[in-house]
C-alpha cells in the first residue's frame, strides 16, 4: 500500500467527502484546499491535479481490499465457505463505513461526462474479480462448491446489494420499529441483517444444486 503522510491523508479524506457531496466537476481544488486548510500549491505538489487526487482516493480505498483478498486466497486453513463469509463481512463493513466513497463510485460510473476514474473503476472491478475467482474455482475443483456458478454475477450481487442498502437505510430508519434505536445500534442492526442475508444467499448458490 502506498504510504501517505498525515497531511496527504487529510487532503484525501476532505476530497472524498466533497466529491461525494458535490460531484467531481462540482468540486474545485480551491474548495478542497479551503476545507483541508492547505494551500492549492500543496495539493498540486502532492497529487499533481484534481484528476490525480480523485485517483488517489480510489487507490487508497481499494488497496486494503486487494491485500485482504490475496491473504484469503492464500489461506490454507479456512474452509471455502468461511472465506466467502469473510469476504461478505469485509465488504459489508467496508462499504457501509465508506459511504462517501460509495457515492463517488456510483456517480462516476453513471457520469455521462468524461470521468478521470471511469476506466480505473472497471480496471479495479476486473482485478477484484480476478482475485475472488480462485476462491470459488479452487473450491469447485474439490467439490465443495458446485460447478454451475457465475462468479461475475456473484460479485455483482454482493456489491450491488450493499450499494442498494446504503441509500435505503434512511427509509428503513423511519420505520416505527427502529425509531427508538440509537444511530449506532441501527447501523449495527442493519449491518448484521445484510450480512446474514448475503451469507444465506451465497451458501444456497454455491452449495445447493439447482
Amino acid at each position: 500500500m502506498e504510504d501517505y503522510s498525515e497531511k496527504q491523508l487529510s487532503i484525501i479524506m476532505v476530497a472524498e467527502r466533497l466529491f461525494a457531496d458535490h460531484g467531481f466537476h462540482g468540486t474545485s481544488v480551491r474548495d478542497i484546499a479551503q476545507e483541508a486548510d492547505v494551500n492549492i500549491a500543496m495539493i498540486s505538489y502532492y497529487f499533481g491535479s484534481k484528476d490525480k487526487l480523485l485517483e488517489a482516493v480510489f487507490r487508497f480505498r481499494m488497496e486494503a481490499s486487494r491485500k485482504f483478498i490475496n491473504e484469503l486466497v492464500e489461506n490454507e486453513v479456512m474452509s471455502p465457505l468461511d472465506k466467502i463469509y469473510s469476504l461478505i463481512d469485509r465488504f459489508v463493513n467496508k462499504m457501509m463505513a465508506e459511504q462517501y466513497f460509495q457515492c463517488i463510485m456510483s456517480r462516476e460510473q453513471l457520469n455521462k461526462d468524461k470521468s478521470p476514474v471511469r476506466d480505473l473503476i472497471w480496471q479495479l472491478k476486473r482485478e477484484m474479480l480476478g482475485l475472488m475467482e480462485p476462491i470459488i474455482t479452487n473450491a469447485q475443483k474439490t467439490g465443495a462448491f458446485h460447478k454451475d456458478v457465475d462468479v461475475m454475477m456473484m460479485m455483482t450481487t454482493l456489491f450491488g446489494t450493499i450499494h442498494q442498502v446504503i441509500p435505503a437505510q434512511f427509509i428503513l430508519r423511519t420505520d416505527p420499529a427502529y425509531q427508538n434505536m440509537s444511530d449506532v445500534d441501527f447501523r449495527e442492526y442493519l449491518r448484521e441483517r445484510l450480512s446474514k442475508h448475503l451469507k444465506k444467499l451465497f451458501k444456497a448458490i454455491l452449495t445447493h444444486e439447482f
